[in-house]
């Protein structure tokens, strides 16, 4: 479906808002590339929902280096959303954004490690990916510290 016949949705305040946004991802911005594609993942501003936009834009937002849209082109991979399914492909995006310091990519590239999930099972390395996650504010990944740390249970004495 072409842009032109979305945006008969749209107010014209959000036709023009739209434009720019499109006018500034072509141009490379990565933000903005992002931005769209979360406009097309959840419905927003006059759009309607749609895989491959969705897709389209997180490509083109992860390939101009936004950890943002690296992550969420790893969660369409993971999700097949716009997409063939490649658990692979999502890790190696995953990775990408998680080596820019965005914890939810952590969060993600840890489940991908804990489950196998396009690399190899490694709670280890999961665990270590989950507690990264937790120091780039992802604080939902300190349950799944808590629950692969090895148990500190009770002392026990040697009498």
């Amino acid at each position: 479906m072409s842009e032109r016949k979305l945006l008969f949705l749209m107010n014209e305040a959000q036709a023009v808002s739209f434009a720019r946004l499109v006018e500034a991802a072509e141009r490379g911005d990565g933000g903005a590339a992002c931005r769209l594609g979360d406009m097309y993942r959840e419905g927003l501003d006059g759009l309607r929902y749609s895989p491959k936009q969705t897709y389209h834009w997180y490509a083109k937002s992860a390939l101009a280096g936004d950890a943002n849209g690296q992550n969420n082109l790893g969660a369409c991979y993971e999700h097949g959303l716009g997409c063939a399914q490649s658990y692979q492909k999502a890790a190696k995006w995953y990775r990408l954004s998680a080596a820019q310091g965005l914890g939810t990519a952590s969060m993600n590239l840890g489940y991908c490690y804990l489950h196998g999930h396009g690399v190899p099972a490694d709670k280890g390395e999961a665990l270590r990916l989950f507690r990264l996650a937790v120091e780039g504010g992802e604080s939902c990944a300190q349950q799944e510290v808590e629950r692969l740390e090895p148990s500190r249970g009770p002392q026990r004495s040697n009498a």
